[in-house]
């Protein structure tokens, strides 16, 4: 292997591995120094785990320009984020995917008596500011998931390892990434504590794991391939904010009977149920099935 394309995997290294090690020397002492004035129950009387995770954010936040010069990218079209007059439609094409997709499962599960219409006592207002909420969060997720996993994540590894490998190592990287909830360790005031959180890393993954793992592998798997046939992040932009806004909804709107549990799971999100998976798969099967046409939806292919 050239020593060219070992440059972006030492850039992954620097935000995967450098910023959580100095994070985890960083967090006892910045703990001790927040628990020294915090009144209790604010904001800055967080628990350890969460002041960790928060660090955690900004070492990678000031990691991230340094990494990105030593990946060797130089431009934005590196990260996906192609200049392109069509970059709109091309949102909106996920948006549409997206939205679609989750919803046929979601009214399948209606139509079989998984989900009741469950809003509680919630007032108009509620809803309308929760609605304004999700619609918001969603497309900021999208927006800064696949920057970061499809633009940053996958274009290094592709330049290192190739497509094939980037594609399933970025998929498993994004879906692990969602399940790093720990508890804290039983000591928090050693220079060591953040190395126990560490190495406590998936203790409150849940009993869905397999299922939210599955899901987020398979939905990974479609999010690279979209960015990779059509050179931009745009698409997949849109089909994640889609699938995000979605759930989200639905979990605000309705209610899981624990009918079809084997498929539909008990939650109101899809992700943590085995349905999930099968609707990434199937989206996965759609577009592979019409791969010509999102080739020729290029973001680099002029507009006649």
């Amino acid at each position: 292997m050239k020593k060219e394309r070992l440059y972006p995997l030492y850039s992954l290294l620097l935000l995967l591995l450098g910023a959580p090690v100095l994070a985890a020397l960083a967090a006892p002492w910045v703990y001790r120094w927040l628990q020294s004035f915090a009144p209790d129950g604010s904001v800055l009387d967080a628990p350890f785990h969460r002041v960790t995770a928060r660090i955690v954010l900004v070492v990678i936040l000031a990691f991230l320009f340094p990494a990105y010069r030593i990946s060797g990218m130089h431009s934005r079209n590196d990260l996906g984020l192609v200049k392109s007059p069509r970059w709109k439609s091309l949102i909106g094409l996920g948006l549409a995917l997206g939205i679609g997709s989750m919803l046929i499962v979601y009214l399948l599960g209606t139509v079989l008596g998984v989900y009741v219409w469950d809003a509680g006592d919630e007032t108009a207002s509620y809803l309308i500011r929760k609605i304004i909420q999700i619609l918001i969060g969603g497309l900021f997720i999208g927006v800064s998931e696949e920057i970061l996993f499809r633009g940053f994540i996958f274009g290094a590894l592709r330049k290192s390892l190739g497509v094939v490998a980037a594609v399933l190592i970025g998929s498993f990287l994004f879906s692990m990434v969602h399940f790093m909830r720990p508890t804290d360790p039983e000591t928090v005031n050693r220079w060591y504590s953040g190395f126990l959180l560490l190495g406590n890393l998936f203790a409150r993954a849940g009993s869905s794991f397999p299922q939210e793992a599955s899901t987020l592998f398979c939905m990974g798997l479609v999010l690279s391939v979209l960015c990779y046939w059509t050179k931009s992040v745009y698409v997949a932009i849109g089909l994640h904010a889609g699938w995000v806004w979605v759930m989200m909804l639905f979990r605000l709107l309705t209610d899981n009977q624990k009918n079809l549990i084997g498929l539909y799971g008990t939650s109101e999100w899809v992700s943590k149920a085995w349905i999930g998976p099968i609707l990434a798969l199937a989206v996965l099967a759609a577009v592979a099935f019409t791969r010509e046409k999102w080739n020729a939806l290029s973001a680099e292919t002029p507009v006649r």
